[in-house]
């Protein structure tokens, strides 16, 4: 009937406009909730907030290098009984005899080496395996070990969980140092391979680099099974032999062996040696870690002409033509600017916004605005204002060898260059290539000589030549993410472990912040196992590598002792991410 319809339709609209109430009601509760579930979301692994140049304040959620909150591990009865052993006086003396051991092992790596199996220079390395053996028995009673090309060490911890449900974490050091020279023996304070500890400080050759790295992070599975921690993530602790030369040996055999196993992006995480640690710069303490590294080239350059009597010369015999060829190298260096790609300019922003105001120069702050716009002159202007910096944002070049002539009354035949050079994160292998194509090529021009470039035939029966090769071509490595979980559950471990070096002037924490790595690491065989790649040592390198790769070359006990807290904890804070 009507009247009946009529009711119909009033309750209709009745309850319609009941529902929608509730849902803008809903809309708003769900708004307003939003400040106090948004912190459980970001309560464990917090959030790095996205790029704003005119967002440099520390506490403006939306700004600029927003730090993550220490990440302390969920089982605090494996974080107390790590804690608690770390700070033991008789732990430190049974690690630092550790230490001192294995220094004493002289497990040096010669670019000169033969094959493996063949040179038995190679055989010192059956001594650190047995060495790292005799000491961690009980770890070997729990991973698996295995060879990569005989002398690559792989020790697999295996979690419950599978690893295509939760990625390994992957920790590499080498087991190769560099050599020392005979002559500079008498140089060290403390002979390089008796492994002295004077109570304060370890010396001796690989103290830094990198047999203390790859006592801690061992160490530090140690303590997590002595603790009862059992993983959900699968651990995976991988030393190299060869990282001081090539890493063709070891380096790259392991990664063969590992991407076999687990395949592209199989991996979680990977950590290895980085050469910036905790540093004060801008009169602030910065955790410095490595994200990118640098590309490498080597440069061949060949002159050949005719030989013959020194008593009747050219006007230009192939040495004074290397020597023109050299000038001109020097006198085009590369030019240098800082961009948004490179990590350093991270690191800059994080400066700008947790330096003191009085300490981070103004000239800098107003050209990061620029800089991040893409304008080329603030990007040029700021590398110029940075010069002491200036080979973290431009392509290095040195000429290492010239090799040529054996007889003073000789005209020689062939004079031989190598040009070391690091490139720049913006720059590539093929720009390299045409650089030195462009600068050279009219060289051989003027002289009336054949040139070949780099991808040449090189097959010219004409004497008179100049000829360009490139020797172990790696471009820039890829730049890890800082706003992955896995960067985020690092940045909160460094945060929970590592002190400040300015804690007495009110500064409690540690500022993380992506950084550059000038020189290659073994990192570079990785690159398709994960995006994740990151390069740090949790001690302060200003007291400690500045002496790697040279005399008295040391690392501070204190330092050293609460290493494997730092991987113990990453460790832990690594396997509470995993959905299970």
């Amino acid at each position: 009937m009507p009247g009946q319809n009529n009711q119909r339709e009033g309750k209709g609209v009745i309850q319609s406009l009941l529902i929608r109430s509730a849902l803008v009601i809903g809309l708003i509760s769900v708004l307003l909730a939003i400040p106090l579930w948004k912190p459980l979301l970001t309560e464990r692994i917090g959030l790095f907030g996205s790029s704003g140049l005119d967002k440099y304040s520390p506490n403006n959620q939306l700004g600029v290098c927003q730090q993550v909150p220490k990440l302390s591990p969920k089982n605090e009865n494996v974080e107390r009984f790590i804690r608690d052993k770390v700070e033991s006086p008789a732990y430190h003396k049974d690690i630092i005899n550790k230490l001192t051991g294995i220094i004493q092992i002289p497990s040096e790596s010669y670019d000169d080496l033969g094959l493996i199996g063949e040179d038995k220079r190679w055989d010192v390395f059956y001594k650190i395996e047995n060495y790292i053996k005799a000491k961690y028995p009980n770890v070997f009673k729990h991973v698996r070990l295995d060879h990569a090309n005989t002398h690559g060490l792989i020790l697999t911890w295996e979690g419950s969980v599978p690893a295509s449900k939760a990625k390994p974490i992957l920790m590499l050091a080498h087991q190769d140092v560099v050599p020392v020279l005979g002559e500079t023996v008498k140089d060290w304070t403390h002979p390089p391979y008796e492994g002295y500890y004077d109570g304060e400080i370890i010396w001796g050759r690989g103290s830094t680099d990198d047999k203390g790295y790859l006592i801690s992070i061992i160490e530090s599975v140690d303590l997590l099974i002595k603790s009862g921690f059992k993983p959900k993530r699968t651990v995976i602790l991988a030393f190299g032999c060869d990282e001081e030369i090539s890493g063709e040996n070891c380096g790259r055999p392991i990664s063969n062996f590992l991407h076999e196993r687990y395949g592209d992006d199989g991996i979680y995480l990977i950590m290895d040696e980085g050469s910036t640690g905790v540093q004060k710069e801008f009169d602030r303490s910065f955790a410095m870690v490595s994200v990118a590294e640098k590309g490498y080239l080597d440069v061949g350059i060949n002159v050949t002409s005719t030989g013959g009597h020194s008593s009747n010369p050219p006007d230009h015999n192939v040495i004074g033509i290397m020597s023109e060829i050299v000038v001109a190298i020097e006198n085009n260096p590369f030019s240098g600017r800082v961009t948004t790609r490179n990590p350093v300019f991270g690191f800059l922003e994080c400066a700008a916004v947790h330096a003191p105001k009085s300490s981070f120069p103004m000239e800098i702050r107003n050209k990061l605005s620029k800089v991040a716009k893409g304008d080329t002159k603030a990007q040029r202007q700021l590398a110029q204002v940075l010069d002491n910096m200036r080979y973290y944002f431009r392509t290095s070049q040195s000429v290492g060898t010239v090799n040529g002539g054996v007889k003073i009354n000789a005209i020689p035949e062939i004079v031989s260059t190598l040009v070391n050079l690091r490139l720049a994160v913006e720059t590539s292998i093929s720009q390299i290539e045409e650089h030195y194509e462009n600068l050279i090529k009219p060289i051989a021009r003027k002289h009336g000589m054949v040139f070949e470039g780099f991808h040449s035939s090189h097959d010219s029966a004409d004497p008179r030549k100049i000829s360009l090769v490139g020797i172990d071509a790696l471009e820039p490595a890829p730049v890890s993410p800082v706003q992955a979980e896995a960067f985020r559950v690092l940045s909160g471990t460094i945060r929970n472990t590592l002190k400040p070096l300015d804690k007495d002037e009110g500064n409690d924490d540690l500022i993380v912040t992506p950084y550059l790595m000038a020189a290659n690491t073994d990192t570079k065989f990785f690159w398709s196992l994960t995006k994740n790649i990151y390069r740090f040592t949790p001690i302060n390198l200003v007291h400690n590598l500045n002496r790697a790769h040279t005399t008295d070359e040391f690392i501070r006990a204190d330092e050293f002792v609460r290493e494997p807290l730092f991987f113990a904890t990453l460790i832990l804070n690594a396997d509470d991410v995993v959905e299970h």
